[in-house]
């Protein structure tokens, strides 16, 4: 005597394309406050703003971001995801805009916190979407592919950010950051990513399900913390010294002027985005611990020569090199959570270790100043070079456990 048994339902294959698209939907709505970056300070300006109110304004916006990134993740499981992803974009998009026509400081303030809780729930929800529904052969392809766009996006951004405000004005700079946001999602809604939104949805169908949904026992929660431990430190090393500490010596002890640092974080750039695709290959084939210690070493003794490099093509050449192994370092971290933390799953983690990063982004800079003034310059640097090595370290023995 037989029994029949439904079989669980099955997800279709992500079509040519669908990575793409979800990585335009991330890309866009980060695209939404790279525009506007050298856009805050004239609406500041128009509005008779005092400079010291530019810190809060741009506080907030971060401080929405860690107020998101968790709860976006964990709603995952309770909500359709694309109508969900879909929603907060277009809100996203409708605050982006008209904050150009704030009328005074509160408004600006509040509007910024607001757009802060819908960029970090859309890049949490994007993201997470995107692990889930990646091809397991194709996942170190996928995350570089996203990254390449990431920093596409603010490229672009910044570039589209200072036109539109010589042309046309703030307000219209504000309009303008919504509109590719506006157009991936049109793209979307044209022709869906579905292997991508299925990729949660079939999870939360599936037989077993419910138990699945709770983090196993010891070994992924100690990935996890890993994991919240790496996104800490790479984006404390980011801040307080990719954008902090770095330029600072560049100016003081590297020769460069604003031009030239600006071609060497430009090449840094394109050398990175050449260099990911052969990356995310290599970690598809198996290559995860060579990879991951690999980029964090080269990061590390980048960081340490900046202490002693004077040679404005010397110090050019660490920042290059510098970029490169940071943008390298992303990879493996984030295909660790595809694996571990399946489906509907890795919402949650991507939250916790979004919030992670933007606790080490809103840190290192207040921490590795202070140590340079008090320490000087080569402890700061120490520091930032030893951080994201160790965490890089213990990522990787957690993910042999």
């Amino acid at each position: 005597m037989t029994q029949d048994t439904a079989a669980p339902p099955t997800r279709p294959a992500p079509a040519r394309g669908e990575a793409l698209l979800v990585c335009a939907l991330i890309g866009t709505a980060q695209m939404t406050w790279g525009v506007i970056v050298p856009v805050l300070p004239l609406l500041a300006e128009d509005l008779a703003l005092p400079v010291v109110l530019l810190g809060p304004i741009i506080a907030a916006f971060a401080i929405g971001r860690v107020i998101a990134n968790v709860p976006a993740g964990m709603l995952m499981r309770r909500a359709p995801v694309r109508p969900l992803m879909i929603g907060v974009l277009l809100a996203l998009c409708a605050v982006t805009a008209v904050t150009g026509w704030a009328p005074d400081a509160t408004w600006l303030i509040a509007l910024r916190l607001v757009a802060g809780v819908l960029g970090g729930a859309a890049i949490t929800l994007g993201f997470a979407v995107l692990l889930a529904g990646a091809p397991p052969e194709r996942r170190g392809r996928v995350v570089s592919l996203a990254t390449v766009v990431q920093m596409g996006a603010a490229a672009v951004g910044a570039v589209l950010g200072g036109a539109v405000v010589t042309v046309a004005g703030v307000p219209a700079a504000f309009v303008a950051a919504a509109v590719p946001v506006v157009l991936a999602v049109t793209w979307d809604l044209a022709r869906p990513a579905r292997g991508y939104w299925a990729s949660v949805r079939v999870d939360a169908a599936a037989p077993g399900a419910a138990s699945a949904a709770a983090v196993p026992a010891q070994a992924p929660h100690g990935l996890l913390i890993a994991l919240a431990a790496v996104s800490f430190a790479l984006f404390f090393a980011r801040f307080a010294g990719e954008q902090g500490l770095i330029p600072v010596l560049a100016y003081a002890q590297g020769e460069l002027d604003p031009l030239t640092l600006g071609i060497a974080f430009a090449l840094g750039t394109a050398a990175s985005a050449a260099v990911l695709p052969f990356v995310g290959r290599a970690v598809d084939r198996g290559s995860r611990a060579s990879v991951l210690i690999g980029s964090s070493g080269l990061a590390a003794i980048a960081m340490l020569l900046f202490a002693v490099l004077r040679n404005p093509w010397a110090f050019g050449a660490g920042i290059v090199a510098y970029a490169v192994a940071t943008s390298v370092a992303n990879i493996v971290p984030s295909v660790a959570i595809a694996e571990a933390f399946p489906g509907r799953r890795s919402g949650t983690v991507v939250g916790v270790t979004r919030t992670a990063g933007d606790l080490g982004a809103a840190t290192g800079p207040l921490i590795v100043f202070a140590l340079a003034d008090t320490a000087g310059a080569p402890m700061a640097l120490l520091v930032l070079a030893v951080l994201p090595l160790v965490a890089a370290t213990w990522l990787l023995f957690a993910r042999r456990r």
